[in-house]
């Protein structure tokens, strides 16, 4: 019934896009499980089979990144037991390459979502992952032109979605290309009760257990799926989640701990442990399955295995930590710089005394410059560093930062 809809309110715009030359991966009406390819990006699906929606192109709402040709966007939905979509994808990827890098998208940033982390950034290139709720479910939620029909069909027949749906997101780039893949969930799958976005502020969240508990299964998930999203825009994935599709959020393990060693506490309040943090022996466990889906290979299995063990045997090195590590190595170099400056002086003063001042002044005004001279070139780094926001119009948001 679904598709049926789908492909009768999809066939007049596919018609259109084909007799202007497009040349698209995805159809509207077509069914794909394990990955999808957009313009030579493939995506990792969940489990299940995921209908294209819609399909059409985007338009930057912030940012310049130069002449970027068309952006290609698609919107994919998966239907739950019931019947009803219980899960939507929305991808934008551009057509023709860029040269100065592609931004950040503002949901990159902890101010515009529940929870955020940047793999990496550069000046042209970055990877980050966010959970954040959209506005999905209400009528008339605005989005590209591919989201209208699909807006439609999910308020077909007096239905009444869930207003506000949680999002796991991907904004991966280099200097020419990107991808921006949003997975958007219907939180009844989570077993939450449907709830409207003035509930998923961080401080409401953090007070409610339930919803705590629901975004640090989606924060280990997003985690999980991170690496396949990176060699999906890289063209790597090489059909592997065919056989192996990624497991569905609520299906991995995200218990939560009490500090900071490896004690699951469930009863524990939801502040007892921090957003996104996953013990030790969820994650192994999450690893093993799929390792045994064959979602992930033995060597990535290993390294991933080293990765949480050395995790747990150092915290990650914060940047009090580096100006910290940083003034030890001030001290044990001037420790052996400052007999050479003291017999130089000696040498040229013959007076011990008068030696020991100079050197002691040699010490204390090298010491002092060398921390700022650092401190400046950080600065200087972190202010050449791209930091420009480039989003498109997204499903559920409306532009640029109220995304």
């Amino acid at each position: 019934m679904l598709r049926r809809r789908i492909v009768r309110l999809g066939a007049a715009a596919m018609g259109m896009f084909l007799w202007s030359g497009a040349a698209w991966a995805l159809q509207v009406g077509s069914d794909v499980s394990g990955e999808a390819e957009l313009a030579q990006r493939q995506i990792p699906l969940p489990e299940g089979e995921w209908t294209v929606a819609g399909v059409g192109t985007n338009t930057l709402v912030s940012g310049d990144p130069g002449a970027f040709g068309t952006i290609e966007n698609a919107v994919l939905v998966r239907t739950g037991s019931d019947g009803a979509i219980d899960a939507v994808i929305e991808l934008n990827v551009n057509r023709l390459s860029v040269q100065g890098g592609w931004g950040v998208a503002a949901a990159c940033t902890k101010t515009v979502s529940l929870s955020a982390v940047a793999f990496y950034k550069t000046k042209v290139d970055g990877f980050c992952l966010f959970v954040a709720p959209t506005d999905l479910g209400v009528p008339n939620a605005p989005g590209p032109d591919a989201w209208t029909e699909v807006r439609s069909i999910l308020h077909a027949d007096g239905a009444t979605p869930s207003p506000t749906w949680l999002t796991v997101g991907y904004r991966v780039s280099d200097r020419g290309d990107v991808l921006d893949v949003r997975y958007h969930f219907d939180p009844k799958a989570l077993g939450l009760e449907p709830v409207t976005g003035d509930a998923w502020t961080l401080e409401s969240v953090l007070q409610t257990p339930d919803r705590y508990a629901a975004l640090n299964q989606l924060n280990a998930w997003g985690g999980l799926a991170a690496g396949l999203v990176e060699d999906g825009f890289r063209g790597a994935l090489d059909g592997r989640m065919t056989e192996a599709p990624l497991p569905n959020p609520w299906e991995v393990p995200a218990a939560r701990v009490t500090a900071v060693d490896d004690k699951q506490d469930a009863a524990a309040p939801a502040a007892a442990a921090p957003i996104g943090q996953v013990s030790p022996s969820a994650r192994i466990q999450a690893l093993d399955a799929l390792l045994a889906k064959g979602a992930i290979s033995p060597e990535d299995h290993a390294a991933y295995m080293g990765a949480i063990r050395s995790e747990n045997e150092k915290a990650p090195e914060t940047a009090t930590d580096y100006y910290s590590t940083l003034w030890a190595k001030v001290v044990s170099y001037n420790f052996f710089r400052v007999s050479v400056d003291y017999l130089l002086a000696f040498v040229v003063t013959v007076n011990s005394l008068i030696s020991g001042y100079i050197t002691a002044a040699i010490v204390a005004t090298h010491s002092v410059v060398q921390v700022f001279n650092d401190m400046w070139w950080d600065s200087y780094i972190l202010s050449t560093t791209k930091g420009e926001t480039v989003d498109f119009v997204y499903i559920g948001a409306g532009k640029g930062a109220d995304s």
